[in-house]
């Protein structure tokens, strides 16, 4: 990968990833502060144009228009009671496992399982910090670390082993499939290796891609302010052209819905134009080709519902302050860590 190319990857993600401020010990926070984000915009145009390239810009601010609900009648605790819950301590949620369960970063430097319908958690493996990457299953978590993936069981016991050496540059997604662990970065496909060890691979009719959620990937382009034109299905091959709707930039898909800008607004559509509907601050790839969340709210593609974190500490600037991990939603409350845990939404 080139430098510039590099350069591109680090501004795209300054672009699309959340601002960051500490609300727990050593968690990086999504808050949506538009100060903040205009100042990064400059930056990245300012790089940009140092490098002479005229096409890498900053996406702008999701601009706060309808979609925005109720706070009393639409807060999360009253629409999915059965997916919130309150943590002890300054742990910090990673992902949603199942229903009830959740990975955690817990302060004594453990990844651990949380169960909220027990209160009780397990040592899943001792860290020297918490994993910037990771994927999970129902039987076990795979992290990025020092180049290499190591995997550790959930529940049987068993240490954590260092699988292999994950080769490419700015690796940035990793997943679990089946008995493979899978992962890509900007330009250089989806590559694949047993969680036993073994030679990497690239996956079939993945050059190009990156992934959203495996066995989906999607041809992501570098310029912040362009669309994707496909998704795709690894393991079938199964295609899914994206239809923008008409001004929508820097669309992120998965099959079914993707987020994205019009002039200054927020925009969520179906992948295939048929309907799209501008929501407050909502960004990113959505979880389970259904949540999307931003601004202080989650919104339920699939149902059309819209919840608020009512919990969730006003900052100074007006805001809440949150932070999120995969497929789930969390701020600190009281002497512990409120969670919104999206695996425990109903199916519709």
């Amino acid at each position: 990968m080139t430098t510039e190319e590099k350069l591109a990857q680090a501004l795209r993600t300054i672009a699309d990833r959340a601002e960051n401020r500490d609300v727990l010990h050593g968690v990086m926070t999504k808050r949506r502060h538009r100060v903040r984000r205009r100042a990064k915009g400059t930056l990245v145009a300012v790089c940009a144009a140092a490098l002479g390239w005229g096409m890498l810009v900053a996406r702008p601010a999701p601009h706060v228009v309808v979609g925005t609900a109720d706070p009393g009648r639409n807060a999360v605790e009253r629409v999915w009671p059965q997916a919130v819950f309150t943590m002890p301590g300054r742990s910090k949620p990673l992902a949603a496992i199942s229903a009830t369960e959740v990975l955690v970063w817990a302060e004594r430097g453990t990844l651990e399982l949380y169960d909220a319908a027990s209160k009780r958690s397990r040592t899943v493996a001792a860290l020297a910090q918490a994993p910037q990457y990771l994927a999970v299953d129902r039987e076990r978590v795979v992290w990025l670390a020092d180049g290499h993936a190591w995997v550790a069981p959930l529940r049987a016991g068993g240490k954590a082993r260092k699988v292999g050496p994950i080769p490419g540059e700015n690796v940035d997604r990793i997943a679990l499939a089946g008995q493979d662990v899978v992962w890509s970065a900007p330009l250089d496909g989806v590559w694949r290796m047993t969680i036993n060890g073994g030679a990497p691979e690239r996956v079939a009719r993945s050059k190009g891609l990156q992934l959203v959620e495996w066995p989906w990937a999607t041809d992501e382009p570098l310029d912040i302010r362009k669309n994707p034109t496909k998704v795709v299905n690894l393991q079938t091959g199964r295609t899914i052209r994206i239809h923008p709707a008409s001004g929508a930039q820097g669309l992120r898909c998965g099959p079914t819905w993707c987020t994205g800008t019009r002039n200054e607004d927020a925009v969520v559509q179906r992948s295939d134009g048929g309907w799209n509907q501008v929501h407050q601050g909502l960004r990113g790839y959505p979880y389970q080709d259904r949540f999307f969340t931003g601004s202080g709210e989650i919104y339920d593609a699939r149902t059309e519902t819209t919840v608020t974190f009512e919990g969730a500490e006003l900052g100074t600037s007006g805001g809440r302050q949150w932070s999120a991990g995969r497929g789930v939603i969390y701020w600190t409350q009281g002497g512990g860590v409120r969670v919104v845990n999206l695996a425990a939404v109903p199916q519709p």
